[in-house]
This record gives C-alpha cells, structure tokens and sequence, in this order.
C-alpha cells in the first residue's frame, strides 16, 4: 500500500513537471515562431478552462477516458506517458470537443492553475489520504529547485516573446531585400562601329527592397522599391547578345520597381494583377529552377529562360496573369500584359489599344523528375515600341522591318517548348526552342505582307552542390533570337537578313559564401557576334555579388 502511495506521489509530481514543461516549450515554440514568420502575431489563449480540464463530471462532453481518444496526441510524444497517467490514471485531464488536446498551444497561467487543481482534487477524492499528501508535499519539497528554474524559464520566455511582438515590423507585412555588385567588361569584337576595340571595365550595383504583405494568410500584395547603377552591355558591344542578367541605370535614384497583387480562386486557381512592371516570368512556370534568377542565376540576359516570357514587358507595363492547377500533373497559365497601360492620348496605347502580348501556356509534370511546357504568345507592337525579342538577339531579330526603313508597327506570333530535367540529384539538364512569325502591321505599301521568321534554342547543364553543398555550376550553350527566312527587301536594297547564326556559349560557378551572400564568376562568350560572322568572337567576363536579407 505504501509502495502505491509513493508511486501516485511520483506520478503526480511527473504530470506537473510535464505541464510545466509544455508550457516552456510551446512559448519557446512561439518565440522561434516569431523570429522566423515576422508579422504573425502568437496566438491568444482565449478557451474555456472547461473544455480542457475535466473536475471528475463524467457527463461532460470533452471527458475522455483513454488518450488513444485524443487524435493530436502519439505515442511518440514526448509527454506521452505523463498525459496517459493524468487521463486514464487519474481521470482529471479532459480535450477539447472536437478529440484534441492542442498540446503545442501555450497554456495560460490561470488554465495551468486550474489544471493543477483538478489533478490534486482527483486524487484527494479518490485515492489520497492523509500520508499521500505528506508525500506529494515532500515531492514538491524536493524538486522546488526544478519548479524555480522552470518558473525563470517561464518568465523569461513571456518577456521575449512580448518585446519580439512590440519590436516587429509589421503584423502583415515581411521586409525582403537583395543587393548585387556586379563587375563587367566587354572584349569587342568589331561590333561597336565606335571604335571596335576591347571596352573598359565597369562597376554597379542594384538594390531591391520587396515589402510583401498578406492580409489573409493566402493572398500577397507585393510593392517594390529598386536602385540601380548597371549601364546594360549592349551599349559597349552594339548588339543586346552580350547583355547580363541585371543591367539598367537611373543613377541609383529609388523608384517603385514592381507593384502587383495576388490571391487564389478556389482551391486550385491563383490570380494575379500587375499595375506595374507586368511579367509572365515572374508568375508562370519558365522550367529552368537553377538558372532562372537574375540574382543567382544565369549570369546573361538571355541564359534565363526563353524571351517569350518577356513580351511586351516594360517598366510601365501592366497586366494580368491566372494559373489553374487540374492534378499535381497538369496546369494551365493564361496571361496578358500591355507594355503603355496609362498612355490613352491618340489611336495608341492604353490597356487595350496599344502593344501587348497574350500568353497561354500548358505546363505538364509526367514525373517528379521532368516537366515541360508548351507555350503560345501573340504580341502587337506599336510603331516605335517594336522589340520582338525582349532585349536579346540581334538588331534584326527584335525587328525586323524597321531595318533601315525604321520602327513600324508590327504583330507576330511565338511558341515555345521547354523543359526540366533532373537527370541526377547533383544534375538538371534545362532547355527550350522558340519560334516566332513576325507580320509587318505598318503603313509602307511596299511591305504590305511582310513576314519573317526567326528562332532561338537553349541547353543548360546545371550541377547543384557541386563540390561544396549550396554551390552551383552551369554551362549553357544555345542561339540567341536569328532571323532565319524573310520574304522582302528593303527599298533601299539594303541587306534585310541576318547573314549567319550566332552561337552563345557561358559558364559560370556561384560561390554560396553563406546563406544570405554568394559570389559568381562566370564568362560569356557570343559567335558571330550580331548574327555576322565578319565580327570576331565577343568576351564578357562577370563577376556578380548577391546579399539577400
């Protein structure tokens, strides 16, 4: 008898270590919480002491009489065994109504108090006498160290938790931010008709700041502040074919780079609508998971993904984009972006009137390891505006009518297939073919039915992890945007065509320093450098630098 005694006081003294320990825990919990999901805020403890504690009334609805009832709670739990004792032991631990425990939740100190009370009364009432209590009392003696200790725990806990809550940015809103050095220098090969010498090295830089902010917990409303000091490459080459992955200058002034919101339709459909900046690159799936960023991945401009995912983007465009998942397998994007949104002055322009592409998109997943997407784009481009190929390719190829005779409006229409494949786990091959039919849309009777066709193909290798986790290298070989058939002339009888096919070859490493810095060095090196093989071979070394924080 006196042996069962001892054994209840110990279990007693288990099932208020154990709660206390929860406790501790579950704030624990909730301050990495916080450190790790800025802008949540920790959950209230706001139910009912009688759904969770259990004063010995049978008839209560919550009263479970073995822990097997409580669906949240597994025998791998690490308080398992206390919980077990407390409900089918001493019957003074009750659930919630729906058969959970929530054992991970933190517990106020007046439902710790309550729960404490009801366990005492339990065994006061049904197996304490006297002698037991003399023994719990002697335990609680004992272990008075470890109480305190847990108590300090407990209070230093709550004060963290409260100043993380006082001192985070925004109870909606998570602050993201990136910051590339990139250094640069074109080795010409006669395409600049300036001098066709080797340029001088150059140096800049381009700051992001993202403030995505949720207000549902599903939704995101993304606004964009960006600096940049990068003059594009294609100004000391002549041709776009030797433009990195981030370029552009506005004397590092701020301006508001990207604004868009985003929310899902039902359960397998996601919206998006852009008010600046529209892509499709951004929300559609490109199939080149390595290489796809500008920030750590390819270190070119056209090494990214096919250009078809650039048409008609401006830094004044806008536009829409919707994604539909059928099955884990099939997916469907549809999109529409119009490069001059806010310009309704004349016959051109507005969301409707003037340049845009439309885009649609299959996207297929048959394995875990392969995927591919089939795409279709028709774009309008405005007299003035036309730039079928999105900053890559040769002059011709980004239009080609408006050589010599000028920028005329012009129509055309794209597909693209690419693909992923990971063919090893330290090895992704990625690629795709493009394909566009240009129409002249013009006013030169000359060209009335004008057409042209022009290509582009890539293949990437890419090696994650290689030679140290985190790292990665690339190799990418393809052809960037070439005029291949064309059905008229220029008046002038000037040559209309893209003479040879280019050929760009670029291979890079990026150094992942640590998990906010990585280092890439790479070259890029373009053939027949603006689709002429009288230009001798063009060399771009790059070194880029990438802090995210």
């Amino acid at each position: 008898m006196k042996s069962a005694k001892v054994w209840s006081g110990l279990l007693l003294g288990s099932a208020v270590l154990s709660l206390v320990g929860v406790q501790a825990k579950a704030i624990a919990e909730e301050v990495s919480s916080l450190d790790a999901l800025q802008g949540q805020k920790v959950e209230a403890s706001n139910v009912h002491l009688s759904s969770l504690v259990d004063a010995g009334d049978a008839q209560s609805e919550a009263q479970v009489t073995s822990v097997s009832q409580l669906s949240d709670v597994q025998p791998t739990d690490w308080a398992f065994q206390a919980l077990q004792s407390l409900v089918e032991r001493y019957g003074c631990i009750a659930g919630y109504p729906d058969g959970t425990f929530r054992g991970n939740r933190a517990a106020t100190r007046y439902e710790l108090a309550a729960a404490l009370n009801a366990c005492l009364d339990q065994i006061s009432d049904r197996f304490a006498t006297k002698e037991d209590l003399e023994t719990v009392k002697a335990l609680q003696e004992e272990f008075k160290a470890e109480l305190a200790t847990l108590k300090g725990r407990v209070d230093g806990l709550e004060a963290r938790t409260a100043t993380l809550e006082a001192q985070q940015f925004s109870t909606t809103t998570k602050l993201k931010g990136e910051a590339i050095f990139l250094a640069t220098q074109v080795f010409d090969g006669g395409t600049n008709t300036t001098d066709g010498n080797n340029t001088n090295a150059v140096f800049g830089n381009r700051a992001r700041l993202n403030f995505d902010t949720s207000f549902t917990g599903k939704d995101q409303l993304r606004v964009r502040l960006q600096a940049r000091n990068i003059q594009p490459n294609n100004v000391a080459s002549g041709t776009n074919m030797t433009r990195t992955s981030v370029d552009g200058d506005e004397n590092n002034t701020f301006t508001m780079d990207d604004l868009f919101y985003k929310f899902p339709i039902g359960k397998n459909g996601k919206f998006t609508a852009f008010a600046k900046s529209a892509d499709f690159y951004s929300q559609v799936n490109t199939f080149n998971p390595y290489l796809a960023s500008d920030g750590s991945g390819s270190i070119s401009r056209f090494g990214r993904f096919n250009p078809i995912y650039r048409l008609s983007e401006t830094s004044n465009s806008a536009g829409v984009v919707f994604n539909y998942k059928f099955t884990d397998k099939v997916g469907l994007s549809l999109g529409y972006v119009a490069a001059s949104p806010t310009n309704s002055v004349g016959t051109t322009g507005g969301l409707l009137g003037g340049s845009y592409t439309a885009l649609a998109q299959l996207e297929l997943q048959p394995a875990k390891s392969f995927g591919f997407g089939v795409a279709y784009a028709h774009t309008f481009q405005e007299e003035g505006l036309v730039s079928l190929q999105s900053g890559t390719g040769s002059s011709f190829a980004s239009n080609p009518f408006g050589n010599p005779l000028g920028s005329d409006a012009t129509s055309a229409d794209s597909l693209g297939l690419q693909f992923s494949w990971k063919v090893f786990p330290k090895m992704n091959l990625s690629g795709w073919a493009g394909y566009t039919r240009a129409n002249y849309r013009g006013d030169v009777g000359a060209l009335d039915g004008a057409k042209a066709d022009i290509i582009n193909w890539s293949a990437q290798f890419a090696f994650p992890d290689l030679f140290m986790k985190g790292n990665l290298g690339a190799i990418i070989v393809g052809q960037q945007p070439y005029v291949f058939n064309q059905n008229f002339r220029p008046l002038n009888g000037a040559n209309s065509n893209d003479p040879n096919a280019n050929f760009h070859i670029e291979g890079l490493y990026r150094f992942q320093v640590n998990d906010n810095i990585s280092v890439t060095p790479g070259v890029i090196v373009i053939v027949n450098s603006n689709n002429d093989k009288n230009n001798d071979a063009d060399f771009v070394p790059v070194i880029r630098t990438t802090f995210t924080f």
